[in-house]
């Protein structure tokens, strides 16, 4: 099974840098200008952040997807260490299969689970025409299985 792998193994850059790449590979949310006094603290987590998402679309590095509250419908956020749901009051709502990996597949775009096989045997994974639709695609699909 296939593994995510963080700024130490991918990049060499400056420490806010690789924070930020990991902040990307884990699932949390882009930093936000407001959020830090630091201005170059800031651009420099930015700029790791962003070159992941680009390493994610670009050369299909794993990385962590929150997505929304089956119950509820809510968009999870990191709060001490995990992942919360404001709306329905659950910790801990990070699963499995929020570790992706996004590959090119001919002219679409494949998203699947990190313990994927195969086409043939595997069940975790979804085509779509853009990295996000590939990604949504895949977010049905495994629902859809877990019912």
């Amino acid at each position: 099974m296939k593994t995510l792998k963080y700024a130490n193994e991918l990049i060499s850059g400056g420490n806010y840098s690789k924070a930020g790449f990991n902040m990307f590979i884990n699932g949390h949310s882009e930093p936000k200008n407001s959020e830090y006094a630091d201005k170059n603290e800031w651009y420099s987590l930015t700029q790791g952040y962003k070159y992941a998402q680009k390493m994610a679309k670009e050369d299909g590095i794993a990385f962590t997807h929150p997505f929304k509250c089956e119950q509820s419908g809510c968009f999870p956020f990191v709060f001490g260490g995990f992942f919360v749901c404001n709306s329905c009051g659950n910790k801990s709502v990070e699963k499995d299969w929020w570790n992706i990996q996004v590959e090119k597949d001919g002219n679409e775009f494949c998203c699947h689970g990190l313990d994927f096989i195969n086409l043939q045997e595997s069940d975790n994974y979804a085509f779509g025409k853009t990295f996000e639709e590939a990604i949504e695609n895949y977010r049905t699909v495994i629902l859809k299985n877990k019912l």
